[in-house]
């Protein structure tokens, strides 16, 4: 026991526990990561003893171990302050720079001095496990820079090291290797040693001695003032010092356990030994009088007995610009500290051209009253609920208050604002309840509250608001309505009624006018961009409009461009994500790098970053490297395009290397042989789209008249609605065979009417996918640049009216612009093809059913019987059990299942889940047993709803299983369970749900 100065202090009846930290390890089998290890960790209390420390004394106390990982934890029982120190008992591999004992088959390196100036002379200690013979060197991640011939005794011996001037480097390690010689006359068996340790330079001179004074305490919406003084390590006063501070929140600190970034030991600290070594010794079996070993069965998990919280926290986190101190090395840094209550860790960080240093500091923020708001993550529309605010008093006095409470935006509270008295005693805490009504439709709700009445002698302070944001979902699924019509001289008018089935917050609408076939662009856009998961297609697809539409284009559209130093960000950022799910040979997967390898999205994804990289975004050389070789090797080699579900996998293979031919083509990197040996199998295609890619390819490289025959080929075939494993449609492909003809400048007198037949195609089709809407925009980004014939027309909603023109085609409908009557007339004599995109939120519970798919979900309990959802208690366990069933195999199917607000999921991903689905009745784990098998893909807990990513074969159920807990009191709207093919969107479907959830209070 000691106090903050360091001195001894007396403690009576310490506690001293000894507690074993066990983890069972098991196996795991997942599609995705094939087989793994995890654990179960248990904390096992072995001993306590009681302590009496006497004042500048130290208490000593043992314990018995075994081999493995221990904590011994001291309470101080007055305090309950507990402080633990974790330790392993017995020997494992390691550096041995702790000094520790010998371990077999490794060397133990010790240095006269704890580090050296350039050009001394370090001396190292050298003491194997047996006496050998070897090598001593000094190597850096650039290779050997010093090595010696080395014959040492068993006992050891020392070694000179002369140390180079220019190894000015902090990478350096004396490494040695000595070699046991093997003996056959005495069965002794030849084994190295192996040791390692940090030379380490002294760069002590280079240190700044830092300082920084902040306030104790302080108050929030304040600036926090900050003394900052630097010294040299020889106690002069260091020229030209820049100071960058920073202030964070300490609770997300002590919760990623972040250390205070100091330049220095960057810098000049040790770095990691930067070699591996690799040899044979290990698997040499040791000569000796062995016997077999003998299967052991069984084991002792059931020998010994042994709420991860759900925090939510303010997170600050605050930088100010750098500052420059005077020439006494001194400075003042200030920092706004926003509204906030709790302590901050100040970090300094400071530099000259050839110093370094670093100093931190703590501040606690309070005010004299806090305000707490405990709130449900999110609430949907229709629900209604209480939300809990806490006011404490720590003015240092008693206070008499007034509060008032409201609510805006999605929010409302019932019967108006409400307004309390309260009189707080000094450290008195009391909590209020308000009533909360979610409005319908997307958006944002806001409490806030006004406190008035504070009594501060000798203090002004202004008045002490605070306000939370609540984000609100439609409690329904979206949904769209589209509305075409050719207009000759006249008007359209959208039907009575049509806007009254979306709840008015969140509804939007996208018009389109041409003199073409519209393929509605801003549409595509749109849907791209609002798309919520995230799939390496999804990602691809959803990045092309920030790709090629700036904000002049979307304009035109009817959209609000982004800046573009945001637009580039985006696509940066989308790029960062693409090359996270690039596996090791080049190749990417569907959700991750651990994923399955996706042939044909390869393909898909190294042509965006082939294009990103010719619009002038960053794209690591390696990483295209990478990936354009396994292109390579699928266009050479058809046996490296493994298909596992296509109705005809011929054609898969052929559009997988019809695809990668075009991608290689564009750098002058396919083989013409391989084109050649391709183009002979034309006959595999059971679509257009990969011989237009072939012709693209062949033509590229130099061969025109194959490329002429497989364009011909191409325009001719119409694809089947087939599952190909190819991510396409009859409508995708057509519209990536309309952009390649525009990109490249072909087959000019097919065009006009490919764009007919694909406008048809979309006016048949209610739902797209992303690759379908990426593909529409592909081949309408070429149209947007041509001129059109001149022409007018009016849009009028409700009492608003605007103009339309060829200049000006699209235009984005939203609050009073989107309203009853609307009508669309065109004022020229030349037909208009218009279209009018409605989407937004339904008002009315949507109807369960749904084309080949199926779903169904259940609420249980724990023990697998029907739950009461109408009565559930805060705190409750509600495993919700999902069936899906197809009548034709998806293998692209996603399910999504929305909470109601008043659950809250259990990750079942995370090893310290305060619930598991193991505590749950053999008949679920029935059920569990055959999720298994349900051949998921991916998996995602997300903050208000659980989705999975499944191959539903057709010919059985699929069962989900996941938990959840009831958290929030109050009535709650249950949307209904929905499951999609992702690439063929008009299968799905809807199941049933309870009108209403209820969550009471314990």
């Amino acid at each position: 026991m000691a106090d903050a100065a360091g001195n001894k202090l007396a403690a009576d009846n310490v506690k001293v526990r000894l507690i074993r930290e066990r983890r069972d390890y098991y196996w795991n089998y997942s599609a995705n990561d094939g087989w793994s290890y995890h654990f179960n960790e248990k904390f096992l209390n072995l001993n306590e003893e009681t302590l009496n420390i006497t004042k500048d004394s130290t208490a000593k106390i043992s314990f018995p171990v075994e081999w493995g990982p221990y904590r011994v934890e001291v309470e101080d029982p007055s305090t309950g302050m507990v402080s633990s120190l974790h330790f392993w008992a017995g020997y494992r591999w390691q550096d041995n720079t702790d000094g520790g004992a010998v371990r077999p088959d490794q060397v133990k390196l010790a240095l006269d001095k704890p580090a050296y100036n350039d050009g001394d002379t370090a001396t190292v200690t050298v003491t194997p496990p047996a006496a050998g013979k070897g090598y001593l060197l000094v190597e850096s991640s650039e290779g050997p820079l010093w090595w010696k011939e080395i014959d040492v005794p068993a006992e050891g011996k020392s070694y000179e090291i002369p140390l180079d001037k220019k190894w000015a480097r902090h990478d350096l390690y004396v490494t040695a290797l000595v070699i046991r010689p093997g003996e056959r006359k005495a069965n002794v068996t030849p084994k190295r040693a192996v040791g390692v340790l940090h030379l380490p330079l002294d760069r002590a001179q280079r240190k700044l001695a830092l300082t920084v004074t902040a306030p104790e305490k302080m108050r929030p919406k304040q600036p926090l003032k900050l003394k900052i003084v630097a010294k040299n390590a020889d106690g002069s006063v260091p020229r030209q010092v820049q100071v960058l501070v920073s202030a964070v929140d300490v609770g997300i600190l002590n919760i990623t356990r972040y250390a205070t970034p100091d330049p220095f030991a960057s810098l000049f600290g040790r770095k990691q030994y930067g070699a591996d070594q690799l040899d044979i010794y290990g698997q040499l079996i040791e000569a000796g009088q062995g016997r077999l070993a003998s299967m052991a069965f069984g084991g002792d998990a059931l020998a010994k007995g042994g709420k991860r919280p759900d925090t939510s926290v303010t997170i600050v986190a605050l930088q100010s610009a750098p500052v420059t101190l005077n020439d006494a090395g001194e400075g003042e840094s200030s920092v706004d500290i926003p509204d906030f209550n709790g302590e901050l860790r100040v970090m300094a960080q400071a530099w000259t051209d050839d110093r370094y240093g670093m100093a931190e500091a703590k501040t606690v923020v309070a005010a004299p009253i806090i305000a707490e708001l405990s709130t449900p993550r999110f609430l949907a529309g229709g629900d209604q609920t209480s939300v809990a605010l806490d006011v404490s008093n720590l003015s240092g006095k008693a206070q008499k208050l007034d509060v008032k409470i409201s609510a805006e935006g999605q929010l409302s509270i019932p019967g108006g604002d409400q307004i309390k008295p309260l009189q707080l005693k000094e450290g008195q805490r009391v909590t209020l309840k308000v009533p909360v009504l979610a409005q319908g439709g997307l958006g944002q709700g806001k409490i806030k509250v006004l406190i008035e009445g504070l009594d501060l002698p000798g203090e002004t302070l202004p008045a002490f608001t605070r306000e939370w944001n609540i984000g609100v979902r439609p409690a329904y699924p979206a949904m769209l309505r589209h509305y075409r019509a050719t207009l000759n001289e006249q008007s359209w008018s959208l039907p009575d009624g049509a806007l009254e089935a979306f709840e008015p917050a969140g509804r939007e609408a996208m018009l389109s006018l041409s003199s073409r076939p519209p393929l509605n662009i801003g549409e595509q856009i749109r849907a791209l961009k609002a798309y919520p998961y995230g799939c390496l297609e999804q990602t691809a697809s959803g990045l092309y409009p920030s790709l090629y539409a700036d904000a002049a284009t979307l304009k035109r559209l009817g959209l609000t461009g982004e800046p573009d130093a945001e637009r580039k960000r985006k696509v940066e950022i989308g790029i960062e994500r693409l090359l996270g799910m690039q596996r090791y040979n080049g190749s990417f997967g569907l959700w991750g790098s651990d994923s399955d390898e996706e042939y044909w999205l390869t393909a898909y994804v190294t042509d965006f970053l082939l294009r990103a990289r010719d619009q002038g975004f960053a794209v690591p050389p390696d990483a295209l490297k990478k990936a354009s070789e396994r292109l390579l090797r699928y266009l050479q080699d058809t046996g490296q395009i493994q298909v596992n579900y296509s109705q005809n996998a011929e054609h898969t293979r052929f559009a997988v290397q019809a695809y990668a031919g075009l991608v290689l083509s564009r750098s002058q990197q396919a083989p013409l042989a391989a084109l050649r040996s391709l183009f002979d199998r034309r006959s595999d295609a059971r679509s257009g789209l990969p011989l237009v890619q072939l012709a693209v390819a062949l033509e590229k490289m130099g061969d025109k008249p194959r490329a002429d025959l497989a364009l011909s080929a191409g325009l001719a075939v119409s694809r089947k609605n087939e599952w190909l494993a190819d991510y396409g449609s009859s409508l995708r492909d057509q519209a990536l065979i309309l952009a390649l003809l525009e990109e490249n400048d072909l087959a000019r007198e097919r065009r006009d009417e490919r764009l007919f037949a694909l406008a048809d195609e979309v006016a048949a089709n209610r739902y797209l996918s992303t690759q379908e809407s990426n593909s529409l925009f592909l081949a309408g980004r070429n149209l947007l640049g041509k001129a059109e014939k001149d022409w007018t027309a009016s849009l009028a909603s409700g009492t608003q009216t605007r103009e339309l023109s060829n200049k000006q085609p699209g235009l984005k409908l939203d609050g009073g612009l989107l309203a009853s009557p609307l009508s669309v007339h065109n004022q020229g004599s030349e037909p208009l093809y218009q279209q009018l995109t409605v989407s937004g939120y339904p008002t009315q519970t949507p109807a369960a059913g749904g084309e080949n798919l199926s779903i169904r979900r259940e609420y249980l309990s724990l023990s697998g019987a029907p739950l009461n959802v109408g009565a559930l208690k805060t705190g409750q366990l509600v495993l919700v059990h999902l069936e899906i069933g197809a009548k034709q195999r998806v293998p692209d199917a996603l399910v999504v299942d929305l909470l109601p607000a008043g659950l809250e999921l259990e990750n079942q991903n995370l090893a310290q889940s305060s619930a598991s689905l193991e505590d749950a009745s053999e008949e679920v784990k029935t059920i569990r047993e055959s999720m298994e098998n349900a051949g998921i893909k991916h998996q995602e807990y997300r903050g208000d709803r659980y989705v999975a990513a499944l191959d539903i074969d057709g010919s059985s159920t699929v069962h989900l299983l996941y938990l959840a807990r009831a958290v929030t009191p109050g009535t709650y709207r249950v949307p209904p369970p929905q499951v999609e093919s992702m690439y063929r969107p008009n299968w799905q479907a809807l199941g049933d749900a309870p009108a209403q959830m209820v969550v009471k209070g314990k």
